[in-house]
């Protein structure tokens, strides 16, 4: 039915199967079932960034496929009209791009330089230490970095890698049974491979602001003791497709993870994404997005995923180290929930190094950890739950943010 590599099918049906958290419940999945089955035009301002002869298909029984090989009138007569009674929605697959201004390190330095005051004003402004003065580090807590892949032999993060314990390394064997061979630590969705090694440094550095081990270099990451999933979908130049983002979500909903950091965007014409993210909220699981880099006001220019207004995402604007508004960050009073850190921010790079980048990239990933500190304090805490105390504790000023505020962890950690 499907020119899709029967691998990828199989992956993502046997995936599906093995989701332990309800997607539907019973009264959802009966209204999802009498749905009539969609397949938009793509839109002419959409046809610069859709991606040839691929289709996303979201299925009623809550999988999702990217279906590859055909156009549009061979997908319809092939796959569609066959299917439609099981297919939701079916929509034709998006580019998305990282923003040049979180590509471009400013300084890449050794991992053994010493940090300075000015290296961690990030985590200083927020008042990181106070929750881990306190013992609340981000332990047992996933975060899923949806991103260019992750240097998972970096000196700081090679102990912070989520680990599959459901597979055993290098044997070639699908050993768990969700349709992904060897994927131990994370998986490439570009490649499709078990390889998630950083082509472009921006996973690396994101990884790095949410999580490392403190005692083994300068890197100060928000929640030192969170394990990081790493989930690559980008190419080195940092572009990828919104179909295998998608997939990438499903699967750190598989493997448990309470956080996803989002330090991307584009796709403006996307169904899929927002039914993907929407999901989120059933399964108590947090998206963060980055706001985007182009200085712009969301609500007249919008870039996706950062003008959802979905239950379970927070989106996130840069601020400096002299705490205003960056000016490259997008910002919007309706749809930027709060700023953070991100001008200058230094982390982790690959190769062992270290390396300073801006943008809202970078302040995604301080939410992302934040989150993660409250979890580790409440673990059985609600999307929602956290969502308002990060919101109702910021630091107000001249932020054009729904909070007007920047993220302050301590206040968080208080409240909480």
């Amino acid at each position: 039915m499907s020119k899709t590599t029967p691998t990828r099918f199989s992956r993502i049906a046997a995936l599906t199967s093995l989701l332990t958290t309800v997607i539907f419940l019973t009264g959802c999945f009966q209204q999802n079932s009498a749905q009539v089955a969609s397949f938009p035009e793509t839109k002419p301002e959409c046809a610069a960034t859709a991606v040839p002869n691929t289709f996303v298909v979201h299925w009623k029984d809550g999988r999702v496929s990217v279906e590859r090989g055909w156009t549009r009138e061979e997908f319809e007569k092939e796959v569609f009209e066959p299917n439609k009674d099981d297919i939701a929605l079916a929509e034709q697959d998006q580019t998305i791009y990282l923003s040049p201004q979180s590509m471009a390190p400013e300084a890449v330095s050794d991992l053994n330089a010493s940090a300075t005051s000015e290296d961690t004003w990030g985590q200083n402004l927020v008042g990181a230490s106070y929750a881990w003065d306190r013992g609340y580090r981000g332990q047992g807590v996933i975060v899923a970095v949806i991103d260019s892949g992750v240097d998972i032999h970096h000196p700081q993060l090679q102990s912070r890698i989520h680990v599959n314990t459901g597979e055993i390394p290098g044997n070639g064997i699908d050993d768990d049974g969700n349709g992904y061979i060897d994927d131990v630590s994370g998986w490439d969705f570009y490649d499709d491979q078990p390889n998630v090694g950083d082509s472009s440094g921006h996973g690396t550095h994101v990884a790095g602001i949410i999580s490392t081990d403190h005692s083994l270099g300068a890197i100060k990451g928000l929640a030192p003791d969170a394990k990081i999933l790493p989930l690559d979908f980008m190419s080195a130049s940092g572009q990828g497709q919104l179909g295998d983002a998608i997939l990438a979500i499903q699967y750190a909903v598989q493997q448990g993870a309470r956080v996803i950091n989002a330090s991307w965007g584009g796709a403006p014409c996307s169904q899929s994404l927002s039914r993907a993210i929407n999901d989120l909220e059933k399964q108590g699981v947090i998206f963060v997005a980055a706001a985007g880099n182009s200085g712009v006001n969301l609500d007249q220019t919008p870039e996706y995923p950062a003008a959802f207004t979905l239950p379970s995402q927070i989106t996130v604007g840069a601020s400096t180290a002299r705490d205003f508004s960056a000016a490259f960050s997008n910002y919007s009073f309706k749809l930027v929930h709060l700023f953070a850190p991100g001008a200058q921010i230094y982390s982790t790079y690959p190769n062992g190094m270290t390396a300073a980048l801006s943008g809202t990239s970078m302040a995604a990933p301080f939410v992302s950890g934040a989150a993660a500190l409250l979890l580790s304090k409440r673990p059985s805490a609600t999307a929602a739950e956290v969502r308002a105390s990060l919101f109702s504790s910021v630091d107000r000023g001249g932020f054009a943010a729904i909070t007007q505020g920047r993220l302050n962890v301590q206040r968080a950690i208080e409240s909480f």
